[in-house]
């Protein structure tokens, strides 16, 4: 299923950019709900890829996917007491992991002309 919303980046920044800077306070005074709610936005990001990935095949899901879950599984270890960071470290494998997509995807699409992956 293709929700619109998520195809469009100024959205997609908007939303990252609220969520971080939330996260950042919550962080700034020691509490934990920054952490959840960037925990719900990496998991969202990761699920909606991934099944885009299997119904669309667009190149950017292929890396973005196991990224954002890769974020929200630090930021999990980092909320349960399991792992001892910043909650900057899985905000940066957010950021790479699209930053990494996006930039695979632009080449990919220079190459072929399509965002797809053939089959």
């Amino acid at each position: 299923m293709r929700i619109q919303l998520f195809h469009n980046r100024w959205f997609n920044i908007t939303l990252a950019l609220l969520v971080s800077a939330l996260d950042g306070y919550a962080n700034g005074r020691s509490q934990r709900w920054g952490d959840w709610l960037a925990t719900g936005l990496f998991g969202l990001y990761a699920v909606y890829c991934a099944q885009n990935f299997l119904h669309c095949r667009e190149v950017h899901c292929a890396i973005t996917a196991p990224g954002f879950f890769g974020a929200a599984a630090l930021m999990a270890l980092r909320l349960t007491g399991a792992a001892h960071y910043s909650y900057g470290l899985p905000w940066l494998v957010f950021v790479v992991a699209a930053c990494v997509g996006f930039c695979i995807e632009y080449i990919y699409e220079s190459r072929t002309g399509t965002i797809v992956l053939r089959r």
